[in-house]
């Protein structure tokens, strides 16, 4: 995968809802308005995605469910809080689901993997054989669902406290940058994984 086009977009799935809620707020918007058309930006950016390659993946369906269902509950209720917990929500259902994959013996980075690299044939195949021989192998896809789901589901928990215990407005301001302390957490101890297997390879 392009990891410049990856980065891109990342910054486009954090930045854009962030961009219009505080355009939604100089404008003289409230909280909950504001929070909405951020949240509908995100949408619109899903469906372009979905549209430029002709397929809505699972994320894309869960993240459109999810703002819809608690855009609702926040316009029934005037509580611009239910909207700010759908990080929380997000997040919690990816670790979950990355924990959870640990259990089954099947992890789900592994999965992910596989699929990014599908036209691979060769590469597939040669996992595959590993995957079979070789408990270290399998460990490392292990270890990286496991952290990475563990992360997740750590952000939601303190994001979910924060939206219950700070003003609305400041835990808006806040979550960008949970996001982004969050993503460099997962970023860098990713880099030094990935060095410390090297070395391992090589001093074998």
């Amino acid at each position: 995968m392009d990891k410049r086009k990856l980065l891109r977009g990342l910054l486009w799935d954090v930045g854009l809802p962030a961009v219009v809620y505080y355009g939604g707020r100089a404008l003289g918007y409230d909280v909950l308005p504001a929070l909405a058309a951020g949240g509908v930006a995100a949408l619109i950016r899903v469906a372009f995605v979905a549209v430029v390659h002709r397929r809505l993946n699972g994320l894309g369906a869960l993240v459109g469910a999810s703002f819809a269902l608690l855009l609702v509950l926040s316009l029934l209720t005037g509580d611009p809080r239910i909207l700010l917990a759908r990080e929380s929500v997000l997040s919690g259902a990816a670790g979950l689901l990355l924990v959870g994959s640990c259990l089954t013996g099947r992890p789900l980075i592994y999965t992910l993997a596989r699929k990014l690299n599908a036209g691979k044939p060769e590469l597939l195949a040669e996992w595959d054989e590993r995957w079979r021989t070789q408990p270290q192998f399998r460990r490392r896809f292990l270890k990286l669902s496991a952290v990475i789901g563990g992360v997740l589901l750590a952000d939601a928990i303190v994001r979910l406290v924060l939206v219950y215990l700070l003003p609305v407005d400041v835990m808006a301001n806040l979550s960008p940058v949970l996001h982004v302390g969050s993503l460099a957490v997962l970023v860098g101890w990713g880099i030094w994984y990935r060095k410390r297997a090297v070395e391992q390879v090589h001093a074998r």
